[in-house]
């Protein structure tokens, strides 16, 4: 450890361009350039380094590319040791999420890692305490969707289906799930099984599938087969942003029209990509999320974040801003003793967040689940979609939004309400126009510049 800096490596994915394709086409903006995004992650990095306690260190941050694909476990390795060994960091903020090699190492070389979307808890303890992660583990999602799919849905009939026929008929259900190549994520698919058999409902089939968008329209076409043949009814969508744009579409070319159970994972609760996914499928989607009730853009943009705020002018971009912040937190928290050991100490004394609608409940450490967290979020919404509902964006109206349910209210586990309010408007929310009262967040004059 330097006496003066805490060296932080921000690893460089290599650019998927299929991938930043669908995504710029889902969003209606183009990617910043990397110099751009590059001098923006500074300015946040320098705000944090002036609002929080460092103990007389600043945070320092070098750049580590990526040497090979999102998938290739030699690379990750290797530029898990070079962070550790060459540049020296203390943390490490992102990292592939096609292969656990990379979090296997940097956790190895005693290395923090702000890095890996919901991995089964398993994962979480074996790496415990060097990898930490904004999102629940899928360990945690799975105990929501079991809450859900056992007292909401099991053993009535699929009224939201798109088949005629499947609506008079109990409920059957699939899974579909993002994998690794190194099947990170089967424990997680495993433990929901196990824990749906407790509660005595059974999945009639659970599919993984590796991401290749090369490749995906062919892999969504035997996926659907094998749903149809099972004659799952209810599918639950445990999957990348990008693949249901490929799944749903097939789904309409096999004729198959089930109900989609959307159960909070990355992106598939956005209505940017809601809007990608085939409309005739998408319109019998409803479930959990595990983000926020969306408030107006005008009106996050009068509140200002800390970030412009301190630096007293807008950035284009904050690159993961929220993960900054969490890596600051816990040095700040950790003291003057600064190691992964004080690091997770500090965070595990953070005060837990609750009861908000346009903040996440979050907590880290001992108390409301049965194992060490070292997740931060703990609380889902409920939510439909609604094919009706307009917004401007970018000034063009786009159509289809997610209804949030209770106006966006959030639950921790074992919260959810067993009776299923989804498909009707009254008592949703698409965007709130001002946060709940409870949510608002203090207002100070805004600093007119950076002195």
């Amino acid at each position: 450890m330097h006496r003066d800096k805490i060296v932080v490596a921000q690893y460089v994915a290599q650019v998927n361009q299929a991938a930043r394709d669908i995504n710029e086409q889902a969003t209606g903006r183009v990617t910043n350039a990397e110099a751009e995004t590059d001098a923006n992650r500074l300015e946040v990095v320098r705000a944090h380094n002036e609002l929080f306690e460092t103990y007389g260190r600043k945070v320092e941050v070098v750049k580590l590319q990526a040497s090979g694909s999102n998938t290739d476990d030699a690379a990750a390795r290797a530029d898990a040791i070079k962070a550790a060994t060459e540049i020296k960091a203390f943390a490490v903020m992102g990292g592939p999420t096609g292969t656990n090699a990379f979090a296997d190492e940097l956790a190895a070389n005693k290395v923090i890692c702000l890095c890996t979307s919901s991995q089964p808890i398993e994962s979480y303890l074996r790496w415990a305490p060097y990898v930490w992660s904004g999102l629940m583990s899928s360990t945690q999602g799975y105990l929501h969707r079991t809450q859900y799919v056992s007292t909401k849905l099991a053993g009535k009939p699929a009224q939201y289906a798109g088949d005629p026929a499947f609506k008079t008929k109990t409920r059957t259900f699939g899974l579909v799930y993002y994998e690794t190549a190194d099947n990170a994520y089967k424990s997680g698919a495993e433990f929901f099984q196990k824990e749906l058999a407790a509660k005595n409902v059974q999945l009639a089939d659970s599919i993984p599938y590796l991401l290749d968008l090369a490749k995906a329209p062919e892999d969504a076409k035997g996926i659907i087969a094998r749903l149809k043949d099972k004659g799952v009814t209810t599918v639950a969508l445990a999957s990348d942003a990008q693949f249901p744009i490929f799944l749903t579409k097939e789904a309409t070319n096999q004729n198959y029209f089930p109900e989609w159970f959307v159960t909070g994972s990355t992106g598939t609760d956005t209505a940017t990509y809601g809007r990608q996914y085939d409309a005739q499928q998408w319109k019998n989607a409803f479930g959990i999320s595990y983000l926020l009730a969306r408030v107006a853009p005008e009106v996050e943009q009068a509140e200002v974040n800390y970030v412009n705020w301190h630096l007293g002018e807008e950035l284009s971009s904050y690159p993961s801003i929220t993960d900054w912040l969490r890596l600051f937190t816990g040095i700040h928290l950790a003291g003057p003793k600064l190691t992964p050991e004080t690091f997770r100490d500090g965070l595990f004394s953070f005060k837990p967040v609750r009861g908000h609608i346009t903040q996440f409940g979050s907590s880290y450490g001992k108390g409301l689940w049965p194992w060490d967290d070292y997740l931060a979020a703990d609380d889902v919404a409920e939510l439909w979609w609604d094919p009706a509902a307009e917004e401007l964006v970018g000034g063009v109206p786009r159509k289809g939004m997610y209804r949030y349910v209770n106006m966006g209210k959030r639950y921790l586990p074992g919260e959810l309400p067993a009776e299923l309010k989804v498909f009707d408007p009254a008592g949703t929310s698409l965007l709130y126009t001002a946060r709940p009262e409870g949510d608002k967040p203090p207002q100070y004059p805004r600093r007119p510049g950076r002195t």
